[in-house]
This record gives structure tokens, sequence and C-alpha cells, in this order.
């Protein structure tokens, strides 16, 4: 390295100031984080297996227990029936509560398990949806399961259910597909053996020592949610939030703490926010059969077993999770195409379900709509990671869960509200498969170029990257009348490297890789060099 070099080498103190603003700036990779994303390769073996299979367990149990609701819908409007000409309405809130308040704590979910860590975050949900099966089977008024069922449940469900998705990525990253097609089988399994089990213990023993055996199937998470040991976590000490200085205004303290914890620079990524809401449109209509699939079958074939549908559609879902799940893996495969395929067919099959003149043709549909639901779920995990990149994977599956919880919460009860005026779920299931259409026609706009949060793990520190963000904070800081003597300093230090030429920003982004890399100077390697960084020589 030549004397000339040498000089332009920043002093350590600069650099450790520079070192402690970025660890300030919300929004930027810190350099630690930078430097594992490119250092990090997940073991994609080892103990990562036994993770895989706790993961499984805690998908079977969670989903199995949403997918198999309808079953208990039934026996609930028997319940808690009375002459109420609504009871249908009513009753159909108590999954949809659940199922949405699932995938709306799994935002919350993202936040813990970047704050306190993965395993106590699952293991709370796991307690917590223990304690609501629990309570529910004490319960002697309907609307009282909102509590217990719904939230208590949903909440707890939310919180292990976004873990199980994000530790895959700590232990995977080659075999992400089909360890995610697997880890999502086991709703499918889990489901299949609970639709036939569950009528069997229902009509033996009622719905109070139904809701008791769910709460004893639950517990087996808590020790599943022990095993999820992460390979790295953000650095988001919360001891650096100064929410308590009087230099800032409240508004702006409030700001910096949600900037801080709850990353919206996800949703500056246009790729992610179409798909999200691609995804949160499609869902619209999405969990209607799921609800009110066996109440409508036992109307219309009513010597027919309604609950083998069940069984059927989580068959193929199974086969389709695995399947395809494989199939992602492939270099050649767009998943988002595959996804977008998957909400057609189960748009059109949806519609169909109140056309079908026989209980035959119903099994058809719900084996067309299993394998459908298959490919979309186990497409979820891996496409948020192509999309964001692993760091932020976390709180981007937990935004995007928690985007699904409305058009889940919504859709089965505004299919009961018209079952309970009409007496029929013939426009219910109509309406009920045009969302997932609209929704694989807006992910058509989903950019085709690859986005830089999905790229991050391949580049180095850019000192214009900590130059923008500092500007950024410089310019908050500005509204609110306050200026920070080292944030000062550095905001000339980078117009200093704006300004300079092209050779020293290039040294500079060379100089944070580790002091054991040798640079060559040659011409070849200099235009290589530039290439990587985004700089033109």
């Amino acid at each position: 390295m030549s004397s000339s070099e040498e000089k332009k080498e920043p002093p350590k103190t600069e650099t450790e100031s520079i070192q402690q603003f970025d660890n300030e700036t919300d929004g930027v990779l810190l350099p630690n984080e930078r430097s594992l994303e490119k250092e990090f390769i997940p073991p994609d073996g080892g103990w990562g297996w036994v993770v895989c299979v706790t993961s499984l367990l805690t998908n079977g149990t969670i989903f199995s227990m949403l997918n198999t609701f309808g079953i208990i819908y039934v026996y609930l409007i028997k319940e808690y029936a009375k002459g109420d000409h609504s009871v249908a309405f009513k009753t159909s809130w108590v999954g949809s509560v659940c199922i949405g308040i699932t995938f709306l704590m799994s935002i919350f979910a993202g936040i813990c398990s970047d704050q306190i860590g993965i395993r106590p975050t699952a293991f709370f949900g796991a307690a917590l949806g223990a304690i609501g099966l629990f309570s529910s089977a004490f319960v002697i008024q309907l609307e009282l399961l909102y509590l217990t069922y719904g939230l208590l449940l949903g909440i707890g469900g939310g919180f292990i259910y976004s873990t199980s998705l994000v530790i895959l990525g700590h232990y995977f990253q080659k075999h992400m597909g089909i360890v995610n097609g697997i880890v999502t089988f086991g709703s499918s399994v889990y489901t299949i053996v609970l639709s036939i089990v569950l009528p069997i213990v229902l009509k033996s023993f009622g719905i109070k020592y139904t809701f008791l055996f769910l709460g004893g199937l639950y517990c087996i998470l808590l020790p599943c949610s022990l095993t999820w040991k992460p390979l790295f976590q953000r650095d988001t000490d919360i001891s650096r939030v100064d929410v308590s200085s009087n230099k800032r205004l409240q508004g702006v303290e409030c700001c910096n703490w949600a900037k801080k914890y709850l990353n919206l620079n996800i949703f500056k990524n246009h790729a992610y926010l179409t798909w999200f809401l691609g995804f949160g449109i499609a869902l619209f209509g999405y969990f209607v059969p799921f609800v009110h699939l066996v109440k409508h079958t036992q109307d219309v074939f009513p010597k027919s077993n309604a609950y083998i549908l069940i069984t059927c559609m989580q068959a193929t879902s199974g086969v389709g999770r695995i399947v395809f799940g494989k199939v992602a893996d492939l270099k050649f495969i767009n998943r988002i195409y595959m996804q977008q395929c998957a909400f057609v067919v189960t748009g059109f099959v949806t519609a169909c379900i109140p056309f079908s003149a026989s209980f035959e043709g119903l099994v058809a549909i719900c084996l067309i709509m299993g394998l459908c639901d298959g490919i979309s779920v186990c497409l979820l995990g891996p496409i948020a990671f192509d999309l964001v990149g692993p760091k932020n994977a976390s709180q981007a599956i937990g935004f995007m869960l928690g985007g699904f919880s409305i058009p889940f919460t919504v859709g089965p009860p505004i299919a009961g509200l018209l079952y309970d005026h009409l007496h029929t779920y013939e426009i219910a299931f109509v309406a009920a498969g045009a969302p997932p259409i609209i929704g694989a026609i807006v992910m058509c706009f989903i950019p085709k170029k690859a986005s830089p949060e999905a790229k991050e793990a391949h580049t180095s520190i850019s000192m214009v990257d900590v130059y923008q963000a500092n500007t950024d904070k410089s310019e908050l800081e500005l509204n609110v009348g306050v200026t920070d003597p080292i944030e000062d300093e550095l905001h000339e230090e980078g117009k200093k490297l704006l300004e300079s030429p092209n050779d020293d920003i290039i040294f500079r982004r060379n100089g944070s890789k580790s002091s054991n890399e040798n640079i060559d100077n040659t011409p070849r390697q200099n235009s290589e060099l530039c290439l990587n960084n985004g700089v033109t020589a």
C-alpha cells in the first residue's frame, strides 16, 4: 500500500465517531450488522433440523386449530343459538378474531424477537395461547369467547408463529424453500388428524373438554420454543433510545422510537410494498371456506360427511407445500409467479363451490383449493427473504402477517351475515372468489429488478450511505432547532467525501473491510472495485 494512500486513511477517532453515528442511525444497517450479513452463512443443517422439526410442530398446532374452526363453529352454533337469528354472524367472529389477532400480533412479535430474543418471545406466546384455550373451557357466554379464544389464543399464536418462520433464516439458506415446505407441511398433517379426532371428541365429551384437550396440545409448544437458538440478532439496545432527553420534543421522541423499533423503511421497498398490498387483497375471501364450508355442505348435502372436506383440503395442501417448496428452490423458478397462479386458481374454485351439484364435486374443489393453499403458504417466508434480505426479514414477515389480520377478520363474518339474511352461502362464496384474483393482478406490478435490501449482504459499507443517513437525521434535528456537534462534524466529513475524487471514496469503502485483506491496486482490480461499490471509474 503506497504512502499517499495511507494518508487518505481516516484517523481512528474519526472512524469511531462514524461507528457511533451509524449505531444511532434509524433505518440504516449498523456496520457490524452489514459485515455480519456479508460473512454470516447459515449452516443449512446440524441443529437446524431440530429447529425445523419443532417449527413443524408449532405450525401444525397453531394452524390445525385455525383450519378446523369450521368444525367447532357448527357445535358453537348448536350450543349458543337459543333462537338468535344472527347467531352465524356472531359465532363467525370467534374464529375471525382469533385468526385476525394471530396475524396482527406478528408485527409486535417481530419487534420483540429483535429486542428480547426469539426464544422468550415464542415461549410467552405458547404460554398465553394455552391459557386462552384452558379458560375457554369455562366460558358460558358466546361473547366471552371473543376474549379467551379470540384475543388470548390469537396473541399467543401470533407471537410463536412469526418467530417459527424467522428462526428458519438463521439455519437455512440453500434449502430455504424445501425447509419452509416441510415446516408448513406440519399444519396439513395436524389438520388432517384433528379434522378426524375433533368431531369424535366434541360428540363424546362436549365443547368444554374439547377446549381442555386443545389446551393440552398447545402446551407442547413450550419446550419446542426453547430449541430456537438464534445465530444472529439485530443490534438494537434499548438503552440507546434517549426518550428522556430535554433537547427533544415529545413528537420527535415518538417518531425516533417508532423508527428505531418499527423498521418502516421496509415499505420504501417498492417490491415488498406491492407484494404486501396484493397479498392482503387476496386474503379477503381466502378464509371464508375454512369457516363456512362445513356448514354449507351440511345444508346442501345433509347425509354426507362434511368433515372429510377439511381432510381432503389439507392432504393436498401438505403435498403442495413439500413438492412446490422444493420446486421453489430451483434457480429458474419465479416464486412470485407461482404464488400468483395459486391465487387465481383459488379464486375460481372458491366461486364454484355453490354450483357443485354433488358432494364429489365439492371434494374435487377442496383438493384443488388445498393444493393452491400449500403453494401460497410455503412461499411466504422465501419471498420475504428474497425481497428484503435476511436482516429485515423478521419485521417484514411480521408486517405481512399483521396485514393479514384485517382481511382474515372481516371475510368470514360478512359471509355469516349474508347467510343469516339469505339462508344460503351462494353469494358469499362467489364474492369470496374475487379477492384472490384481484390480489394476483396487483402482484403483476412488483418490480422485476432486485431490491437493494435483498442485495445488501453482498455490498461493502459505503461512506456515501453514512452521509445520506446523516443528512436525513440532521434535517430532522433542524426542524426542531436542535443541533449536535458530532453530527455537524460528520456532515462536513460527508461533504468532503462527495467532493473528493472517486478513488478516495473507493479507498474509504474498502478501508472498512478486514485489515487482513490485502488490496492489489492493479488497473483491473481497481475497475472491479469500482463496479462492486457502484462507482464509475
